[in-house]
């Protein structure tokens, strides 16, 4: 783990977090030598211990550099618990893919590029996103090729409706500066790993319904995810990552990608984890009977309900039901038919 001596003058804005965390019983060192070893990694243990009902981890045996494909429904705690997940096993944490999105205060910035953040922004079209995602691509295979590891996102932003997809765009940037365009996805053989990540609860849900019914999202939105990420009850949550996914046989076309992005989907899916109320929820909208849902998902729904307010006037209570579903469900539409509203 890198060295990286931080001061709180350097970082303005932080001493409020710190006041905040302080208060809550969690007292960090004003000038880190190791910020991940000395803050990141001790907060991420107190989210554990205050916002969740334990984490299990399985962490495959031989940590070979590459990429770690993930499932993505929280924009921090995904990546921030794996890594905990890592350091608590004697491994090196990995860098983290996030969008520039999540960096607009200079202090957040701060702390994401001293947790090894590298950072895509979504905006940009054209040539200007193809520039981008060589640069990303070139920087990834850096850090594998020295023995690194990186995480991203199956898919840009998060899953806000229960659908783990991989996105072929995603791989094919990944591809590029190991000459993907011209030999297909077979260039990341051996360097793409599975996983997958689990939460009993879900703290955003009802931020996500927002979403859904007001259309539209404003800057201050990510942040409140993230706060609300973090310090919302999560119950159990299950990390869990899969061995490194054979691609020789994929052609070099269309198909072939798509060919991979099955086995990245397959991969996850295989990995047996799931969230407490993931399959009733997935039946359920793939029966379109709502009837038999837990009474423990019913009072899920119910504090949805009384967390939307006048946001959620005109929706009606079935529909209510069908978009908490949709949230909680862990399905790939590319394995199994999966219905939505």
């Amino acid at each position: 783990m890198a060295e990286t001596a931080i001061s709180l003058n350097q970082l303005p804005g932080i001493e409020k977090i710190q006041e905040y965390l302080r208060a809550k019983g969690l007292d960090l060192p004003p000038a880190p030598k190791d910020l991940q070893a000395e803050w990141s990694v001790p907060f991420m243990r107190w989210v554990s211990a205050n916002t969740t009902a334990g984490i299990e981890a399985t962490i495959q045996p031989v940590d070979e550099p590459g990429i770690r494909i993930g499932t993505h429904r929280d924009i921090v705690c995904d990546p921030a618990l794996y890594n905990m997940a890592r350091f608590d096993a004697g491994l090196a944490t990995t860098h983290i893919v996030l969008g520039s999105n999540l960096a607009r205060l200079p202090w957040v910035k701060a702390l994401l590029v001293a947790n090894k953040a590298i950072f895509i922004d979504r905006s940009l079209s054209g040539r200007a996103a193809f520039d981008q995602h060589l640069a990303i691509s070139e920087r990834i295979a850096e850090i594998t090729d020295q023995g690194g590891q990186v995480w991203i996102a199956q898919a840009p932003g998060r899953s806000k409706d229960g659908r783990d997809e991989t996105h072929v765009g995603l791989l094919k940037m990944l591809a590029k500066a190991r000459g993907g365009d011209r030999r297909g996805p077979e260039v990341l053989s051996g360097l793409v790993r599975p996983l997958a990540i689990r939460y009993d609860v879900n703290p955003c849900d009802a931020h996500l319904v927002k979403e859904k019914l007001l259309g539209t999202k404003t800057e201050k939105d990510d942040e409140r995810s993230m706060r609300t990420g973090l310090e919302g009850w999560k119950g159990k949550v299950q990390i869990a990552e899969g061995a490194a996914i054979q691609c020789e046989d994929c052609l070099n076309d269309r198909s072939g990608w798509e060919s991979f992005a099955y086995k990245v989907d397959h991969a996850i899916q295989g990995l047996n984890i799931s969230g407490q109320w993931a399959h009733e929820a997935s039946s359920a909208l793939t029966n379109g009977d709502f009837s038999g849902l837990s009474e423990g998902f019913i009072e899920r729904v119910n504090w949805i309900e009384g967390e939307l307010g006048e946001t959620g006037d005109g929706l009606s209570r079935d529909g209510l039901i069908r978009m908490t579903c949709e949230i909680y469900r862990e399905d790939s539409p590319r394995l199994s038919p999966v219905t939505s509203s």
